[in-house]
C-alpha cells in the first residue's frame, strides 16, 4: 500500500514542477480501558491512518499531512506540501538523507530493537478490561487506609510505520506496547495523600498488576502524617522519577536547533566538563524498554546510540540531516515525528542517565542526613536556558542514613546545571519513565525553603 501511495506522490510532484519527496504512513490501533468503583467506567477504541508528506525543491522544504489513502487525499497533501515549500525561505541544508540505505541499523551495528510481540493479537477485550478492574481492586485491598482509586487504566497500542523517499530509502517497523497506571488515595483522619503507580511492556503478559497497584498504594500511604522542613541547605537523594523530570528539563539543551539559536545551556561547551564526572547521558532509541524506541528516525536514518555527556563532559548534540549539514556534524538519526499534524523536528527518543552501582540505602548511609526528593511540583517551569528553578516538593527526611518521616509543603530552588555538578553518587535503580530514563541521584546539597 505504501508503494502505491508513494508512486502517486512522485507522479503528483513531477506534474507540479518536480522535486524530491518523502512519504510517511502510520497506522495505529489504540484500546483504552478505565475502571472505577469495581466496574469499567470508560472504554475508548481508535483505529487511525495518517500520512506525512515532505517535498524538497530549490533549497526549500514543505510539509503536509493527511488522514486518508485515496488518490484525492494524497494529491491534496502533496499540493499543500508544495505550496509550503514554494512559500518558504531557501536554505541549501534542506534535503533528504544523502544515501539510499534502508532504515535499519545495518551490517556490523546494533540489532534492531524488538518492538512488536505477535501475542498482542490474541489478547481479548474482556481480558484487558479485567486487568483494569484488577488494578483498582488490588490497590484498595492493600490497606484499610486506601479509600479510593481516582483512575485505574490500561492502554494497548499497536502501530505500523512505513516510509519511502525519492532517493530509494525505504523501511517499515511494527510496535506493540501496553501502559497501565493507578492513581489512588490514602486517608487517615482528615488527611489524604495520593500515589501513582505505572507499568510499561511490549507484551501484555509482562505487566504485573500487583506490582503496579502496590507502587501506587505504597506511595500514597508513605506520605501520610507528613510535615514540613526548616529552611536550609541539605544533602539530597533525587528519586529516579525526580531525576527523570530534571533530565527532561535538560533535553532541549542537547538539540542542535536550540544550540544554533542560542537557547541551549550547553551552547559552545563541547569538550568541556559540565557535570559530575560520575554522570553519563545518552540517547538510546534501541532499548525496547523505552517508550520512544525505534529502528529508524523520522526521515528513515538507522537509529543509533548517541553519547551526549561522557564522564560529565559534553560530547555531542542531537541532529537530523538538516541541522547536521548546518553545523557540520552530520546527522545523529534524531529527527522525530511527534504527531501527524506536526512537522518532523529534532528530538530525543530514549534520553537516559546510565545507571551506577550504589543502592539508595548506600547513598543515604553516605550522606548521613538530608532529604529524599520524591516529587518536584512544576519542574517543567524551570528556565530552559539558564536552568534556574524554584518549585514545591515532597519526600522524606533521613537522619543517620535512615529514612524518617515524610515531608511536604516546602520549596526547592537552585539551578539544574549546579545540581549536575553536585552529584556525588549514581544509583543502580534505573527505570524508564516513558521515553526518559534515570536511576536515583545523590547530590551534596540543595536549597530548601521551609518553615
Amino acid at each position: 500500500m505504501a508503494d502505491r501511495l508513494f508512486d502517486l506522490v512522485e507522479r503528483e510532484v513531477s506534474r507540479r514542477g518536480g522535486g524530491e519527496a518523502e512519504l510517511w504512513v502510520r497506522r495505529a490501533r489504540v484500546r483504552r480501558y478505565e475502571a472505577r468503583d469495581g466496574g469499567i467506567d470508560a472504554i475508548s477504541f481508535s483505529d487511525t491512518l495518517s500520512l506525512g508528506v515532505r517535498v524538497f525543491r530549490n533549497g526549500r522544504m514543505g510539509f503536509s499531512y493527511g488522514f486518508g489513502e485515496g488518490e484525492e487525499d494524497v494529491r491534496q497533501a502533496v499540493g499543500a506540501a508544495i505550496f509550503c515549500a514554494d512559500a518558504s525561505d531557501r536554505d541549501d541544508a534542506h534535503g533528504l538523507p544523502e544515501d539510499g540505505r534502508d532504515g535499519s541499523p545495518g551490517d556490523g551495528g546494533p540489532r534492531e530493537p524488538e518492538l512488536y510481540d505477535p501475542s498482542c493479537e490474541g489478547v481479548g477485550e474482556r481480558e484487558k478490561a479485567d486487568f483494569a478492574r484488577e488494578l483498582e481492586s488490588r490497590a484498595l485491598a492493600l490497606d484499610p487506609r486506601m479509600k479510593r482509586v481516582r483512575t485505574a487504566s490500561l492502554t494497548e497500542t499497536v502501530a505500523e510505520e512505513r516510509f519511502r523517499n525519492s532517493r530509494g530509502r525505504e523501511g517499515a517497523q511494527r510496535g506493540s506496547w501496553y501502559f497501565a497506571s493507578v492513581d489512588s488515595v490514602a486517608e487517615e483522619g482528615a488527611e489524604g495523600q495520593t500515589g501513582y503507580g505505572f507499568g510499561f511492556a511490549r507484551r501484555f503478559s509482562d505487566l504485573q498488576p500487583g506490582e503496579i497497584a502496590e507502587e501506587s498504594g505504597r506511595r500514597a500511604l508513605r506520605m501520610l502524617s507528613s510535615r514540613s522542613l526548616p529552611t536550609g541547605r541539605v544533602a539530597a537523594v533525587l528519586e529516579n522519577g525526580v531525576a527523570a523530570d530534571l533530565l527532561e528539563v535538560l533535553a532541549p539543551s542537547f538539540l542542535a536547533p536550540q544550540v544554533a539559536k542560542g537557547k541551549s545551556m550547553f551552547a559552545g561547551k563541547i569538550g568541556q566538563p559540565v557535570a559530575s564526572p560520575l554522570l553519563e547521558v545518552v540517547d538510546d532509541p534501541l532499548d525496547p524498554q523505552g517508550a520512544g524506541a525505534t529502528a529508524f528516525d523520522g526521515e528513515g536514518v538507522a537509529s543509533r546510540r548517541s553519547v551526549l555527556l561522557r564522564s560529565g563532559t559534553l560530547a555531542s548534540f542531537l541532529a537530523d540531516s538538516f541541522w547536521g549539514r548546518k553545523l557540520g556534524t552530520g546527522t545523529t538519526a534524531s529527527l522525530r515525528r511527534p504527531g501527524p499534524k506536526v512537522p518532523p523536528t529534532v528530538g530525543a527518543a530514549g534520553l537516559r542517565v546510565t545507571a551506577g552501582s550504589r543502592t539508595v540505602g548506600q547513598m543515604l548511609s553516605d550522606l548521613r542526613d538530608g532529604v529524599i526528593l520524591r516529587e518536584l511540583l512544576g519542574i517543567h517551569t524551570a528556565d530552559p536556558v539558564s536552568g534556574d528553578f524554584s518549585v514545591g516538593a515532597s519526600g522524606f527526611r533521613f537522619e543517620g542514613g535512615e529514612e524518617k518521616e515524610p515531608v511536604r509543603g516546602f520549596a526547592v530552588s537552585g539551578n539544574v546545571l549546579s545540581l549536575l555538578r553536585d552529584i556525588v553518587a549514581v544509583g543502580d535503580d534505573f527505570r524508564w519513565f516513558g521515553g526518559t530514563g534515570c536511576p536515583s541521584l545523590a547530590v551534596s546539597a540543595v536549597e530548601i525553603g521551609g518553615v
